[in-house]
């Protein structure tokens, strides 16, 4: 079976989704730190899962789940589920707490929690550590698009024809590029370092792929 999915299609829960994603999948809690909104049950949904710019305290508890991309989010717990695929990208206040990870990526995130985590690439989960030391802005400056941009903007500026002015374009996309890097950076800039504690080694990688392969088999959705 081909485990892989459209990666153009998602399930996206965010504050503006999860009213009625609730009333569909009768998730309990309203999302408050006391009360977090508990996501328990993810049949019929599509399984790439994206929880993005949400404010909202969430629970993910034992599910197993094809691919996880947790984007500029706060406030998410995810407990004793098995994932194929996990991303963390400019977030805080993540508490990862004995899952199961086959493949994971952790970028311009910190305020972090990891516990008692089985993972395939343990030594890539510190090396987060060594990727905050170079800022998100400053990756985005040297970005092939935005040299592409620049040097788009620039030639039309010197060409010295009557379409000079078509310059102001990629100018104004390489600004407003860089001006929600600068953003995103400056949300996790004062947040405490990400927490490490009893995380190890995945053993028995097979046996967990063939896990989550044989659950969604049968499933797949266009």
């Amino acid at each position: 079976m081909n485990i892989k999915r459209n990666k153009s299609k998602k399930t996206r829960i965010s504050d503006k989704t999860i009213n009625s994603l609730k009333s569909a999948k009768g998730w309990s809690g309203i999302g408050s730190d006391i009360d977090p909104i508990i996501i328990d049950d993810l049949k019929n949904l599509h399984p790439n899962l994206m929880l993005h710019r949400s404010t909202l305290h969430y629970a993910i508890k034992n599910l197993i789940i094809y691919n996880l991309s947790c984007r500029y989010t706060q406030n998410i717990a995810i407990e004793n589920c098995t994932i194929y695929k996990l991303e963390i990208k400019g977030c805080y206040n993540i508490t990862l707490e004995n899952n199961k990870i086959l493949n994971f990526k952790i970028v311009d995130s910190k305020g972090n929690t990891f516990i008692g985590n089985k993972l395939s690439q343990i030594q890539n989960l510190k090396e987060n550590i060594d990727k905050l030391a170079i800022s998100p802005l400053s990756r985005q400056i040297g970005s092939p698009l935005n040299c592409c941009l620049a040097f788009t903007a620039a030639s039309a500026f010197l060409s010295g024809t009557v379409f000079w002015f078509i310059g102001f374009i990629p100018l104004g996309l390489l600004a407003l590029m860089n001006y929600l890097s600068y953003t995103r950076s400056k949300r996790i800039k004062d947040k405490k370092e990400n927490s490490y504690i009893d995380n190890a080694e995945l053993q028995n990688k097979n046996m967990v792929l063939n896990e989550i392969i044989n659950y969604y088999k049968g499933s797949d959705k266009d």
